[in-house]
């Protein structure tokens, strides 16, 4: 019998794992393994085949431990690409949402997807803990402008800031929350930020990088904030923050937030504010 180790637990708490569920872009890392016996489905950007050769080239990590694919998207929207509605009784996203191009197209398809008591399972960096350190927080502004532009992959602007402004701490990716920063380095180059800027420019390749980056309390926010102004119905069930991610488990049928909006913001500049520097 499959064992569920510790943040596969964390992350599956708030879901009935005896429905049917579906998990976004679990590359070489799924939360809930097809190997579980569990009814799980999974949609990636490529094929199997063509995720194994991506991971490859990269130490440390085990391309054969990629899964088959049940849905390939190549970009479009997760709605289109499974095509039925309220299929799904839980939807699980870990480290996908801050590299979709439309965050809140994401979103709203998966509210479309899911069962009228389904769960959204997001966890997502978080921005303190990884090589987004130096970036700011997203904002809500932000999530409704690249909706209204039909954003389908990352614009030039924020390929070149997630390139140009990458850091290390101790030649790390990710560190926990707190740790003194003193040892943090740039390791981004303008020219290749300027390359990959001049690539997208013609808008063959899709360069994927950070498109949004978050603080505990800046992503409550952005869910707040589209709720309360009617543009995504999935509210918050519950939410928490570990050493290097945050957990947002999101449903239709949940209270939502019930913390003010000054007070997020305020927070959410204490929570930047602990960044050891």
């Amino acid at each position: 019998m499959y064992e569920f180790d510790h943040r596969q637990r964390y992350l599956t708490a708030h879901v009935d794992l005896s429905g049917l569920g579906l998990e976004v872009g679990p590359g070489c890392y799924p939360v809930v393994p097809k190997r579980s016996r569990l009814r799980i489905e999974t949609a990636d950007c490529g094929t199997a085949d063509e995720l194994r050769m991506r991971y490859e080239s990269i130490p440390g990590v085990d391309a054969a431990s990629v899964e088959p694919v049940d849905f390939v998207s190549r970009g479009a929207s997760l709605l289109k690409t499974i095509g039925e509605a309220q299929r799904y009784d839980y939807i699980l996203a870990s480290h996908v949402l801050e590299h979709v191009p439309d965050m809140l197209g994401f979103l709203r398809d998966c509210e479309v997807l899911l069962k009228p008591a389904g769960r959204l399972v997001l966890a997502v960096p978080d921005k303190r803990a990884c090589f987004d350190v130096l970036h700011p927080i997203s904002t809500t502004g932000q999530v409704l402008q690249a909706h209204l532009d039909k954003k389908e992959r990352p614009g030039p602007g924020a390929i070149f800031d997630a390139l140009a402004n990458t850091a290390r701490l101790n030649n790390e990716l990710a560190w926990p929350v707190g740790r003194p920063l003193d040892d943090l380095r740039c390791c981004g180059s303008v020219a290749q930020a300027k390359q990959a800027f001049d690539r997208a420019l013609d808008g063959t390749d899709y360069i994927d990088v950070h498109v949004w980056r978050f603080v505990p309390s800046s992503l409550r926010l952005i869910i707040k904030d589209l709720n309360d102004i009617g543009a995504l119905g999935l509210r918050e069930l519950n939410y928490s923050s570990a050493p290097i991610e945050i957990c947002a488990v999101l449903a239709k049928d949940a209270p939502g937030c019930d913390v003010d909006r000054a007070t997020l913001l305020r927070q959410a500049l204490i929570e930047q504010a602990a960044i050891a520097l």
